[in-house]
């Protein structure tokens, strides 16, 4: 029994992480809560005996690490040791995804964590949200498969924010021609 609880408490530490870090106005803050909460994701699908998962839980903490370097000037010296060691950190994708394949979930948590690699190289801050938004389609894949009710919770919230952010981005865009058209979202 405890180990159950434990291990959703974890996936619920998870969870809390990804519904708060797209609310943060600056990258920095984001990778902060980030940071801060993929430890429960990783216990909780070690937990759950998906190792991929699991591992790529781990990876995304050190490339979320790695990609706070990036925030600097570019061209700097930590700019450039950051890159060269982000890039370096994106073997071990594919050598846990080989390593810990299962099949299709495999391959969804693979392209959920090629996305996140694609976000966290983004040293502006809203591209950097906007990709890592999308990597909730690959993992709602694989959390479909696995069963998972927090990371689906996680998922679902993921794509209905980067809905939001979209609409309001359109809304504050939108031509000339349909600014007096209603668009019934509210600001």
């Amino acid at each position: 029994m405890f180990g159950s609880t434990f291990v959703t408490v974890c996936g619920l530490w998870g969870l809390l992480g990804s519904l708060s870090w797209s609310f943060a106005k600056k990258r920095r803050t984001m990778l902060a809560i980030m940071l801060c909460t993929q430890p429960g994701y990783g216990i909780y699908w070690a937990g759950l005996g998906d190792a991929t998962a699991a591992a790529m839980s781990v990876l995304a903490m050190l490339l979320t690490l790695l990609s706070a370097g990036l925030g600097g000037p570019e061209g700097s010296a930590m700019v450039r040791w950051t890159r060269r060691a982000f890039m370096a950190a994106l073997i071990p994708v594919a050598g846990i995804s080989l390593l810990t394949w299962d099949g299709l979930p495999s391959a969804f948590a693979a392209a959920g964590m090629a996305l996140g690699c694609a976000a966290r190289w983004q040293a502006d801050g809203t591209r950097f949200q906007r990709l890592m938004l999308s990597t909730n389609l690959p993992w709602l894949a694989h959390d479909l498969m696995a069963g998972s009710a927090p990371a689906l919770a996680s998922d679902l919230f993921g794509l209905a924010r980067a809905a939001w952010i979209g609409v309001a981005e359109f809304r504050r865009r939108r031509p000339a021609a349909l600014r007096g058209i209603a668009v019934a979202v509210p600001a």
